[in-house]
């Protein structure tokens, strides 16, 4: 993983994710924040997975494709 980009991913994780947050990843189980931290700095599936996932939400609220989504489905 390119190192600008698990900085940028460690940040929003310590940044924008609650302490009592936990994500499923598939097969994998349900991770906490401390967890995720952990597989980020080691880079191992896991970490680069929810690399993965913060990096499209990052391109999706740059390129406007999340604003457009959001407000398609405060029309329905």
């Amino acid at each position: 993983m390119d190192k600008n980009v698990k900085e940028l991913v460690l940040w929003r994780l310590e940044r924008a994710v609650p302490e009592n947050f936990k994500l499923s990843i598939g097969s994998k189980g349900s991770f906490s924040k401390s967890e995720l931290k952990k597989h980020v700095e080691a880079e191992d599936e896991i970490g680069l997975a929810f690399a993965d996932m913060q990096l499209s939400f990052i391109k999706a609220l740059a390129s406007g494709e999340f604003s457009r989504k959001l407000a398609e489905t405060e029309i329905e």
